[in-house]
C-alpha cells in the first residue's frame, strides 16, 4: 500500500524511479492496492470509500482511493504501458 498513501505526483515519481531500476526488459514492479472498477455504481462502493477516506485524510497527504482508469494514468505517466490487475477475493488488487 505504497502508492495509497501519495498524491498522484508523488505516485508518479515513485515509479519513474521503479522504471529506471528494473531490468527494461524483463523486470516488473508488483503493487498490491485497491483498485476501484469504473463500472460499479458510486453507491456500490460509498461506505468503504468514505472510510478510507477519513483515514486517508487523518494519515496520509494527497492519498486517495483509485479506480483503474486513474490507476492507467499513473502506471501510463510512471513509464509502465504493460500491466496487468488481478482481483483479489479482498478489498486490494494485484497490480504487475
Amino acid at each position: 500500500w505504497i502508492l495509497h498513501d501519495w498524491s498522484d505526483d508523488h505516485c508518479i515519481k515513485i515509479l519513474k524511479q521503479c522504471r529506471k531500476a528494473i531490468p527494461h526488459d524483463n523486470g516488473k514492479v508488483v503493487i498490491v492496492d485497491a483498485v476501484l472498477q469504473s463500472n460499479v455504481t458510486e453507491d456500490a462502493w460509498e461506505d468503504t470509500r468514505m472510510a478510507f477516506d477519513v483515514t486517508m485524510i487523518a494519515h496520509a497527504s494527497g492519498g486517495k482511493e483509485r479506480t483503474e482508469v486513474e490507476w492507467r494514468k499513473l502506471l501510463k505517466d510512471g513509464g509502465f504501458n504493460h500491466y496487468n490487475i488481478i482481483s483479489l477475493p479482498s478489498l486490494p488488487s494485484l497490480i504487475e
